[in-house]
């Protein structure tokens, strides 16, 4: 196979990736990961990889009196993202996804930015005492918020805007994820059980009803499947564009940013805490109204 093609095999959807992405992070981490097969590395092995690149960048952010370290610091945060990358693309031009990946590149994911977080905040605490620990939190709580979001509505639109029904792209109800942390084997219990707090926080923010999605679900397993994909492409493109702003990349840029400004603190009570969640608060409005809308043109087309 031709490394074109197997790039964009690589990639989910263009629908869901950012200019960043595409032009940058992807393209880089596709090289990684087809330096990886000849060298027997997995995709988990690079998940580790890109953890112990994030946790490194909190130790130079807390170094924070050098812009030679806060330039190292940068450089291995955004490493840990293009590792964090390279190992999705790998498992899917190999495919090889499993369940264990999924979670497990969650759970590096939180510790690369809680490490970020940690080693800024630090920072801070000769200026405002042990009281901006609260503070930090907070915005954390803020972040993990934003991020479960925009994981919910992009992977609603690969499974139900792209078709994509054969991977793990479905976000379970809450009935569902209840079902297997009850039955099944000791390990998929255990990988229910650690995505519990994601996905509860996910069900319960949004305003998708999991009658709705249920509902859905069933027409995209039916014969006008492309139809009803097409529908919600329709309705969800554009504004899957502004949840974007939840996510890793601009989080990432407000990061560093502040870092060099050694304003960390204005990151997390501007940034974090009152214009992205502001922006989310926002966001959820839009998009009860656009799925207002998708369910009167599906009802229209007699797909409801």
């Amino acid at each position: 196979m031709a490394w074109r093609e197997e790039y964009w095999k690589s990639i989910k959807s263009f629908d869901t990736e950012e200019k960043l992405d595409l032009y940058f992070y992807r393209p880089v981490g596709f090289v990684i990961a087809k330096a990886a097969f000849p060298l027997r590395l997995t995709p988990t092995i690079l998940t580790l990889i890109g953890l112990a690149l994030g946790v490194a960048s909190g130790f130079f952010f807390y170094d924070n009196d050098s812009n030679v370290s806060l330039a190292i610091a940068s450089v291995l945060f955004v490493l840990a993202g293009i590792f964090d990358s390279s190992d999705g693309q790998m498992a899917r031009m190999g495919g090889k996804s499993t369940r264990f990946g999924l979670v497990l590149d969650g759970l590096c994911d939180n510790f690369v930015f809680l490490s970020a977080y940690v080693g800024s905040t630090l920072n801070l605490v000769p200026a405002y005492g042990y009281w901006i620990w609260p503070v930090a939190v907070f915005a954390g709580l803020c972040h993990s918020c934003q991020s479960s979001l925009l994981d919910f509505y992009n992977r609603d639109y690969l499974y139900f805007g792209c078709g994509k029904v054969n991977g793990d792209y479905w976000n379970p109800t809450l009935a569902e994820v209840e079902a297997g942390r009850r039955s099944g084997p000791a390990g998929e219990r255990f990988l229910w059980e650690i995505r519990f707090s994601w996905l509860w926080q996910q069900n319960t923010l949004s305003n998708r009803a999991a009658a709705l999605r249920l509902r859905w679900r069933e027409i995209n397993a039916g014969p006008r499947a492309e139809e009803f994909q097409a529908i919600y492409r329709d309705h969800n493109r554009t504004i899957l564009r502004f949840w974007r702003l939840m996510g890793a990349n601009f989080h990432t840029i407000l990061i560093i940013t502040a870092a060099f400004a050694r304003r960390f603190d204005l990151y997390l009570i501007l940034g974090d805490i009152l214009f992205l969640t502001a922006a989310l608060l926002v966001l959820r409005v839009a998009q009860k109204r656009s799925d207002e809308k998708l369910v009167a043109a599906l009802a229209a087309k007699g797909l409801a």
